[in-house]
């Protein structure tokens, strides 16, 4: 609607200023020639008529803003704000007035907060009213009443936006074809653009008339970013050939400038889209818009309510149900694509993970995307893997490795055809769910021989029985006083943060240290320089997915720009003199590739089956592949916990050393600790000394004989009796100890 604004006469304007002239020349002083400071006059109001109703104060807000009087505009705006008891009438001058001009004066600094709070209150009206469906459907009435009705009702309809059209699109499914049909088309076509999201959910509709209807909207509003959402409906053969045609017309419009042209598009470049939309939204979850609350809405067909509804996810989720869709559909035109087949199931698997949550099983049985796996097949899984590492989707990953752990064979171990296997590169992943994930995975297939990576496995499960939760940054810089101010920052976020002076020490650890999730390298890297650094990092398989961050003077962005382009997962960060200013720059690139920290059930979870692992592997089969003797130390940090004691006290009978011995001893001799992990680790000495030979010191050996004469615990002395009997007795102590035995019980020969 034109608004019409009152203009004042430049008559009127020099009348008020000739009236004020005769009460200015009074306050002079008599003497003309005194200096006298009179008091400020306020610069009159230009208008003859001052406004009553809050529409005339709005209108003349406006007026003054135009005229740069932000004083009388704000006072105007207050009365405004004072004069509007209920929602109706504000909605009424934003009918009038349009939401623009709100929008224009919550802009101008002069006029806050009075012009904010009108806009929020506003924003508020709209979204309760949009929300309210009985509001809606009284706008709907109206459409279908008077033209007078019809034009207001429509502007409201517009205001409510997408909220709006699941009502619309239901209204036209029960109206059918007819008068009532075309003006509710009409309606939708004069909502604009914002309402395209729910107009696409729309296309899953059952019925073709509904489906045609939403294609020539789309065809009208020009919504070009309907285009990745045409393509299946464009020559799907499960669809309708009116459907079809309808998609293909709308298609070459928005790609070709006109719908004749449907020649110039095909299925095979259908496909082809299909395939690379997929793909985008499985590796870039940021194209994908956001609502207020930092969650994306998508849109569907709702079967019970016989219209669209929208369902809110994080946007993790979002992209990979939305590269599902993409995925399904593109096999739906080109079945037989081995890349498609593995990237649906690996959108399904990581879509299934995240909404079940980290940390807790995942759905398994008929419909679930478990199941769906297991009969795919290891190849088709395997792909799924790879792809899930590339593109740094933690939950693709971890959810193909518990797969293949099932129907896997040694061939991902092994690797087939000189490829190099994705479950061994798993080992070496950024994210510690996903190297866990593929240690049970190996240790599950079983291997037979040593393989390129086995170290790995041990040093994964070492650091699950000692890890604190937080994520471990290694930072390589010669200054140590910068080194450690970035520490600091780096804590504040939940890095537990390590140092390396020069780029080979930082090389050294990250490839020798499990559990770097993150390297960050002052520019000024020294022996060896930055290039040379990031080059061997990105060049070795333990290190090369690891996220980078390149910090230094502003001044040197430009001179590392390429360095940083070449390297994947990686950023550069400008020195910062506060926290807050280097975490503006280094949140948003490690939101992207850090995965949530692990929670205590999970560390827990990973502990007893790290535990569990280890013990199974000091067999002598186990050792023969696997050497755990690296991870003794942290082994012998869980021998005296309840949930892992008992598999620890095992795993340490199974490395042949001293300190492994004399720790069973220890724990044997500790009448503090729990009388089952006692007995167990007694039992485990004994097998220690038989498989080792005896390797405690004579002050262990006549610790043990003093604790297997006083102990009152039978089940203590069964089990002592045993390491008794490996510590070599000579003749004379076995025949005063059969002497004794039958004395206490009476024997004589």
């Amino acid at each position: 609607m034109v608004r019409l604004r009152p203009i004042v006469s430049m008559s009127a304007v020099w009348m008020a200023m000739l009236l004020l002239c005769p009460r200015a020349l009074l306050a002079q002083a008599p003497d003309a020639t005194a200096v006298v400071k009179l008091p400020q006059v306020p610069e009159p109001s230009p208008l003859l008529v001052e406004p009553k109703t809050p529409e005339d104060l709005f209108r003349r807000t406006l007026l003054m803003v135009d005229l740069a009087r932000m004083d009388l505009a704000r006072q105007y705006l207050e009365q405004v704000e004072a004069a509007l008891p209920n929602d109706d009438l504000l909605t009424k001058i934003r009918t009038l007035f349009g939401t623009a001009e709100f929008v224009k004066l919550a802009g101008i600094k002069e006029l806050q907060p009075v012009s904010i709070r009108l806009l929020n209150r506003l924003s508020d009206i709209g979204k309760r009213r949009s929300e309210d469906p009985a509001y809606i459907e009284e706008l709907l009435v109206r459409v279908l009443g008077n033209s007078t009705e019809r034009e207001q009702a429509i502007v409201e309809l517009k205001n409510a936006g997408p909220l709006a059209v699941p009502h619309i699109l239901k209204m036209i499914g029960q109206a059918g074809a007819g008068t009532q049909q075309n003006t509710l088309v009409l309606v939708l076509s004069r909502m604009g653009r914002e309402i395209v999201p729910p107009l696409l959910g729309g296309l899953d509709a059952p019925e073709e008339r509904i489906q045609i209807v939403i294609l020539d909207l789309l065809g009208w509003l020009n919504a070009q970013e309907a285009i990745p959402y045409l393509w299946y409906p464009a020559f799907s053969d499960r669809l309708s050939l009116s459907v079809r045609d309808a998609a293909q017309r709308v298609l070459a419009k928005l790609l070709k400038g006109s719908p004749s042209k449907i020649d110039q598009i095909s299925s095979v470049l259908a496909s082809n889209q299909l395939r690379y939309f997929a793909r985008r939204f499985y590796r870039d979850r940021d194209i994908l818009p956001l609502k207020d609350d930092g969650s994306v809405a998508l849109w569907g067909w709702d079967k019970s309510l016989s219209t669209v509804a929208s369902k809110s996810y994080d946007p993790s989720i979002a992209a990979l149900l939305i590269s599902a869709k993409f995925a399904n559909q593109s096999l739906a035109l080109s079945p037989e694509q081995p890349e498609m087949q593995a990237q649906y199931l690996a959108s399904l698997l990581g879509s299934e993970v995240l909404q079940n949550g980290w940390g807790k099983p995942l759905p398994t049985g008929p419909g679930s995307a478990s199941d769906l796996a297991l009969t795919a097949g290891e190849e088709t899984v395997s792909r799924g893997l790879a792809e899930a590492i590339d593109a740094g989707q933690s939950s693709t990953a971890v959810a193909t490795l518990n797969v293949l752990a099932q129907i896997g064979t040694r061939e991902q171990i092994y690797g087939s055809a000189g490829l190099k296997s994705p479950v061994i590169a798993a080992l070496n992943a950024p994210d510690s769910r996903i190297q866990f994930a593929a240690a049970v995975t190996v240790l599950r297939i079983g291997p037979k021989n040593g393989f390129t990576g086995s170290s790995r496995v041990v040093s994964i499960l070492a650091r699950a029985l000692t890890d604190s939760g937080r994520s471990r940054a290694l930072i390589v810089d010669a200054d140590e006083s910068r080194s450690g101010v970035t520490a600091g920052y780096l804590r504040g976020v939940g890095y537990q943060a390590t140092t390396a002076t020069t780029g080979r020490e930082g090389f050294e650890k990250a490839t020798t240290e499990a559990g770097i999730d993150l390297i960050v390298v002052h520019a000024n890297c020294i022996r060896w320089d930055l290039t040379q650094t990031i080059s061997n990092l990105r060049s070795d398989s333990r290190t090369s997915a690891v996220p980078i961050v390149i910090y230094g003077p502003e001044s040197v962005r430009t001179e590392v720009a390429r360095l940083v382009s070449r390297s994947k997962l990686a950023v550069f960060v400008s020195e910062s003199a506060s926290d807050n200013d280097f975490l503006v720059q280094f949140q948003p690139f490690v939101q992207r590739v850090r995965s949530p920290e692990l929670t205590a059930y999970e560390r827990n979870q990973q502990k007893i089956a790290a535990v569990y692992w280890l013990a199974s592997l000091a067999s002598d089969q186990g050792v023969r592949v696997f050497d755990i003797a690296p991870a003794e130390q942290q082994i012998g940090r869980v021998a005296e916990v309840a949930d892992t004691g008992e598999n620890a006290l095992v795993a340490l009978a199974g490395i042949g050393t001293g300190s492994a011995q004399k720790k069973l001893s220890v724990l044997v001799l500790n009448t503090s600790l729990d009388m089952k992990l006692r007995e167990t680790a007694a039992t485990q000495l004994t097998f220690h000394i038989q498989r080792f030979g005896l390797l405690l010191t004579q002050e262990g050996i006549a610790a043990i004989h003093s604790a297997w004469l006083t102990t009152q615990d039978p089940a203590i002395k069964t089990a002592l009796a045993g390491v008794v009997g490996t510590l070599r007795p000579s003749p004379a102590v076995v025949g005063q100890r059969l002497q004794q035995f039958a004395a206490s019980t009476g024997q004589r020969p």
